[in-house]
């Protein structure tokens, strides 16, 4: 029998809504579903139906992973599995959606989709990122983020591609994106729309102090080496929106390919091109003149 844990964003009020109504639909189904034990805390009750385990457990020779929220805690139930490559199901309570593929009405039908092998799984690249002195590298679905840490002034980034300069960024901060988080804080930054097959990475500067300084694309087997000067001599970094820590300009840091992938179940209503024309309002019909 198949194994389903459910991960779930509970600060969301809706949550509270949602998932109890959600937990009772799935009593028929012929499946294993799972929840953290701690859940109970925010809905009260779990349905006998349903199990319970640590967090740590969850991931334990399971088939399919439900993330009920929004694009934020699809990144957090990314950095939960890691390299083990469990299908993820993003069932949508937030506002944009880019990475949540599901509507809560059709979970269901979309569950039973997937294990009928009628929907497709997208492998979606990871960045690796390894800090000098830490002790284990991170891994980044959306993107990395150096910043001047509150500082008024312009900090100078270096970047190296394959041991060669690429540039010297003196700027607000930078940018490198994986294709998945190309429509995030780069798209906001005035970076490109990536397709999520592309093998590819954006490195976008945050406000460049000269107008030349402009984001590039370039290969995703690229190894990419970042330095960092500050008047302060200290700045911040952050992961998929998350801070991973304040440092001091001489700590070394280096990116690359990850050597897995997280894998993105999609639905026919989620189409790439679909997404960006409801989400970004392209396509809109218009008349150059009105009608007579």
């Amino acid at each position: 029998m198949y194994k389903i844990s459910i991960f779930a964003n509970t600060l969301k009020p809706v949550i509270k809504e949602v998932l109890p109504d959600f937990l009772e639909k799935i009593r028929s189904l012929p499946y294993t579903f799972y929840v953290e034990n701690t859940l109970k805390n925010t809905l009260g009750k779990i349905p006998s139906h349903v199990r319970q385990e640590p967090i740590a457990q969850l991931l334990e020779n399971c088939d399919l992973v439900l993330s009920f929220g929004g694009d934020g805690t699809m990144l957090m139930t990314a950095r939960l599995i890691r390299d083990r490559e469990i299908p993820i199901l993003g069932v949508n309570l937030g506002g944009l959606g880019f990475l949540t593929a599901s509507a809560v009405d059709d979970a269901i039908d979309n569950i039973e989709g997937y294990f009928k092998k009628r929907l497709d799984v997208e492998p979606r690249t990871v960045l690796n990122l390894e800090i000098e002195d830490l002790m284990e590298p991170v891994f980044l679905l959306n993107d990395f983020v150096v910043d001047k840490a509150g500082f008024s002034r312009l900090i100078q980034v270096s970047v190296e591609v394959n041991d060669l300069l690429l540039n010297s960024y003196l700027a607000d901060g930078l940018i490198i994106s994986t294709p998945t988080g190309s429509t995030a804080y780069s798209l906001a930054n005035g970076g490109p729309i990536v397709t999520p097959e592309t093998n590819a990475f954006v490195i976008n500067p945050i406000c460049p102090h000269t107008l030349s300084s402009r984001p590039i694309i370039i290969s995703d087997t690229s190894k990419i080496r970042i330095r960092v000067e500050s008047e302060l001599t200290r700045f911040n970094v952050f992961g998929d929106g998350n801070i991973i820590g304040n440092f001091t300009h001489d700590k070394k840091m280096r990116l690359s390919k990850a050597g897995f992938r997280i894998r993105l179940v999609q639905t026919p209503s989620h189409e790439f091109y679909t997404i960006l024309r409801e989400k970004l309002g392209w396509g809109e019909s218009f008349r150059l003149f009105p009608r007579q």
